[in-house]
């Protein structure tokens, strides 16, 4: 067995015996243009009871002799537990710097001995972190003019629009020692200021690239070791900043506002992901990051997914659009953003993010499709998927299960997301230009009228219209569950259950409308003529403008019914990877269990890695606490502590700004946005879980953190639908529209405010919502 390599050449299968610091220089040496001294590291196997092993040392022999005499070498430990997420072990294990060639093996014995140091051990019972051996570094040593170390995120505010650090003249062991007073500095991470003493500022932008492209390349707040020697910077370690790390998945510990100041958003996310996601599906959005070159954008506190808003005003900074432009796009996004709250902006990579984009429209592996052959594919989804699942579910071991999605699921989902794609092209753009070009014409008023009631029969209906075909005999039961089976409150969940998977659907949810007296269809007419009426009132307003607007309405009628068809079927295929997880638990009798895996952890145990049991049960515990809170605010800025918030009587749903003081206020109005048209005056009811929707009486209001299509239900029971998440395009206002009833949507604290029993009025036109009579003071 070889224990010595060069750090550029580490093989995959031993990287983890090279220890923290000898991973991370062969993780930059290989992953980016950096300058890092080179070297060699003595892998921690090749060391026992602090002495080299005999080969080890034969190979030490043997790379000692062909060292260049004429430059001195530092040598440091790398130990396996070192510069990791959990424990950074700085300055624990000894360090001998400057050493000449023949003085090495002397050195690597002090290093290697150090790991039985009273402080090491110490220190790693307080991380409760068991020693895991000790690799050594071997590097060419810089002679530095100056050494310092870089935190590319303030460790106090995690901020890091500005990169902070400090330096010292001569080597940087003064710094970790304490022996020499440091100076400080800091860099302006989007622009190019610089502050800080005068004789460091012509390397100031040498370290804010290379701290840049290492907090790039890590995707997470670092500490970098650096020197400057002969007028050039040297990087000489990285380690993760162990206080400000955003996710733990050992123990699915994963909290988006401990890495970065940002502006977090439950608005749109909220409404697909209503309860904390399982550690399966967070690894699915996670790879959806990845794969747009956005990192965290669906971000996630606790479970909780949000979408950064801080990500997407970046991206316009970083290519040119001022602040003030980019501010005013993403409010919009983001719901009511507090008075003189900013959109907090961080530096973005732009080029990786071209390159991401061009790798996604112009992949190295095209579907072979022809234009034809992939709408036929969109079309035909669904009996696809189907088809999936029955084979699947037939599949009796994990070689068969790995080799059914190597040669059959992977290439056929590859086309399907290929086509789906090709089908988008620009059909998707009217959804996001139309109303704002028609309220300049006629106002907003008009445009929601006009926009929300050309919408006519959308997918988030069917389930509900469908089940009047079945009820009156026009449809069977098989094609009701075939058309709309995989639709449910949780469907982009991969552990929730699917209705197809219970056999008393669809008999549960015709008994669950038993007295609703509801008639789908004329409320589907009486929407068609208001809208109809809409446009003639337009028309006579504006008759210069009629036919195009009518166009524009048009197109975006059609964008809307495409975009839900396209949620529709992209549920389906959830549901093959639902699934193909199953199969996997089934297989291996791991039960529900299995969706504590990530998707990549999947894949590895059918290809033979040992189960971890112990892994899944932390994470299933951690997921469970995660199911007791409480629904977070809908926006989050700063660093949000869930513990502390859900222990406070006082606190609220709307909005979470880090050291901002909120005023009493003693108005109970709320505001939000204008959904659906109406007055309605009722009783408050106020729900935040589908499964206790049957709360909600004739003529009661539902007040609601959002609703989906699993809460559709509901809709014709109630006189007015109120929630806390939500835009004019929402399920709930889409879906109030075509029931009849007000809606206000996207008022951020109407579950905090309003109680169950509370008298209110609902005004879906002006958007507001007033308290008449509080039962609960």
């Amino acid at each position: 067995m070889r224990y010595i390599y060069d750090l550029k050449d580490i093989p995959e299968e031993r990287i983890r015996m090279a220890g923290g610091k000898a991973r991370s220089l062969n993780f930059m040496m290989t992953s980016a243009k950096l300058a890092v001294p080179g070297g060699s590291v003595i892998l921690a196997d090749g060391i026992e009871c602090g002495a080299l092993k005999h080969d080890a040392q034969k190979e030490l022999d043997d790379l000692i002799a062909s060292l260049d005499r004429k430059v001195t070498y530092a040598v440091r430990s790398s130990a396996v537990n070192e510069d990791g997420n959990k424990a950074s072990f700085a300055g624990q294990y000894e360090t001998v710097t400057d050493v000449k060639a023949d003085e090495i093996r002397e050195a690597v014995k002090k290093v290697a001995g150090s790991a039985s140091n009273e402080r090491v051990r110490e220190y790693g019972s307080t991380f409760e972190q068991a020693d895991g051996g000790i690799a050594v570094v071997i590097q060419r040593f810089v002679k530095p003019q100056f050494a310092g170390v870089i935190f590319t995120s303030d460790i106090m505010t995690a901020r890091d629009d500005r990169i902070t650090g400090n330096y010292v003249r001569g080597e940087g062991e003064q710094l970790v020692s304490g022996s020499s007073n440091a100076e400080v500095f800091t860099i302006d991470a989007i622009g190019k200021g610089y502050e800080g003493a005068s004789e460091l500022k012509p390397y100031a932008g040498a370290l804010r690239k290379a701290s840049l492209a290492i907090r790039n390349l890590y995707r997470m707040p670092m500490d970098i070791e650096w020197a400057v020697s002969g007028r050039k910077l040297y990087i000489l370690q990285a380690r993760p900043i162990t206080t400000l790390r955003r996710l733990n998945m050992d123990t699915y510990d994963i909290n988006g506002t401990r890495s970065g100041y940002k502006m977090l958003t439950r608005t749109n996310v909220g409404e697909i992901f209503m309860k904390p996601v399982s550690p399966a599906t967070f690894s699915v959005l996670e790879k959806i990051n990845d794969i747009l070159g956005l990192p965290d954008w669906l971000d996630n506190i606790c479970g909780q997914a949000y979408m950064n808003i801080s990500v997407m005003c970046s991206i316009q900074v970083a290519f040119g659009t001022g602040r003030a432009k980019a501010y005013e796009r993403i409010r919009s996004l983001a719901g009511n953003v507090p008075d003189g709250v900013e959109v907090p902006v961080s530096p973005f990579d732009k080029k990786a993010f071209r390159r991401r984009i061009k790798t996604l429209l112009f992949p190295k592996e095209k579907s072979k499709l022809s234009r034809k052959e992939k709408r036929e594919m969109v079309r035909d989804l669904p009996d696809i998927t189907r088809r999936m699942v029955d084979r699947i579910r037939a599949i009796g071991d994990n070689r068969t299960l790995l080799d059914y999605w190597d040669n059959e699921m992977l290439p056929k989902l590859k086309d399907g997301f290929a086509s789906i794609l090709a089908e988008c092209g620009l059909k998707m753009v009217p959804l996001f230009s139309t109303r704002g070009k028609i309220a300049k014409i006629a106002g907003d008023q008009m445009a929601d009228r006009l926009c929300g009631g050309c919408l006519g029969v959308v997918e988030s209906m069917k389930p509900m219209l469908l089940i009047e075909d079945v009820i009156e005999g026009r449809m069977t039961r098989e094609e009701y569950v075939k058309q709309c089976g995989h639709r449910c409150p949780d469907e982009m969940e991969l552990m929730a259950p699917r209705p197809y998977e219970d056999p008393g659907f669809p008999d549960n949810v015709i008994g669950s409308l038993q007295g609703a007296n509801m008639d789908l269809h004329a409320m589907l007419e009486c929407q068609q003529k208001e809208y109809e009426e809409a446009l003639e009132e337009f028309g006579k307003q504006h008759p210069s403008k009629r036919r195009s607007v009518a166009r524009r309405i048009a197109k975006f009628a059609e964008a809307n019914a495409f975009r839900e068809d396209i949620r529709s079927k992209g549920v389906l295929i959830f549901c093959t990877f639902r699934e193909f997880i199953l199969a996997m638990g089934r297989i291996n009798g791991l039960g529900d269990d299995v969706f504590m895996f990530t998707f990549d952890e999947i894949f590895e145990c059918l290809r033979g890695k040992p189960i971890d049991r112990e892994l899944l049960k932390a994470r299933r515990a951690t997921y469970e606490e995660y199911l007791k809170y409480p629904p977070f605010p809908n926006i989050v800025v700063g660093r949000f502590d869930p513990d502390k918030w859900a222990e406070d009587p006082d606190r609220h749903n709307d909005y979470f700004v880090e050291d901002m003081k909120r005023e009493v206020s003693g108005d109970a109005d709320i505001k939000g946005f204008p959904g659906a048209r109406g007055v309605v005056t009722g009783r408050a009811v106020v729900i935040t879980d589908v499964s206790r929707i049957d709360e909600a009486g004739k003529g009661d209001i539902l007040v609601t953190t959002a609703t989906n299509i699993g809460w559709t239900v509901v809709f014709p029971r109630v006189a007015a639908i109120v929630t806390d998440i939500g835009a004019p395009l929402s399920h709930a206002a889409i879906v109030a529209r075509e029931f009849g009833i007000p809606a206000v949507v996207g008022c951020g604290n109407a579950t905090t405010v309003i109680r169950t029993g509370d008298i209110i009025t609902v005004d879906g036109a002006a958007g507001t919502v007033v308290i008449g009579q509080i039962t609960h003071l």
